[in-house]
């Protein structure tokens, strides 16, 4: 029975996660595009940028869930909140990484009729990428995240510091 399980869970979430690429690119399309821009021009810049920031606020998180699990009640619990949003802000970045990273496959394998089509394609690339053994686990999928988590920080936090120069 828990093949089974299995079995349906990996098609299954592999669709579910396309779809979530095509609802956020339809939901965002503006910090995406700033996240797409970001991975088009610099590459490199966009994974250590993820990289070094991934690294830090994992650390941070794991410090505040160490630090939860030796304090009292309230005091555990206002941690593990810090460490949620820690990691909720993580996932969050990356997932707007993910989806210009669909939203870029999509296009460059020639589109599709329509721009849903496209990132359908796109999306379903990256997944099928990720899967792929050992190269694809180990070596694509983390690259992918982090080059995907920091061309984000720099899309939303760029946004960001132009607005608060313009207000002054």
């Amino acid at each position: 029975m828990e093949i089974l399980g299995i079995i349906l869970i990996v098609p299954l979430g592999g669709i579910t996660i396309i779809a979530l690429f095509v609802a956020l690119i339809l939901l965002f399309p503006a910090p995406i595009e700033k996240t797409r821009q970001n991975i088009e021009i610099s590459l490199g810049r966009s994974l250590l940028l993820g990289l070094v920031n991934f690294i830090f606020f994992a650390l941070v998180a794991a410090l505040l869930i160490s630090v939860a699990e030796n304090g009292g009640d309230l005091l555990g619990a206002l941690f593990y909140l810090l460490a949620g949003i820690i990691l909720l802000g993580l996932i969050i970045f990356t997932l707007l990484g993910l989806t210009a990273f669909a939203n870029i496959f999509g296009e460059r394998m020639g589109g599709g009729k329509t721009p849903f089509a496209s990132n359908l394609r796109g999306g379903a690339l990256l997944l099928l990428a990720g899967l792929a053994p050992y190269i694809g686990w180990f070596i694509f999928t983390p690259l992918i995240l982090w080059t995907g988590f920091g061309a984000a920080i720099s899309a939303i936090l760029r946004k960001a510091k132009k607005e608060n120069l313009q207000k002054d």
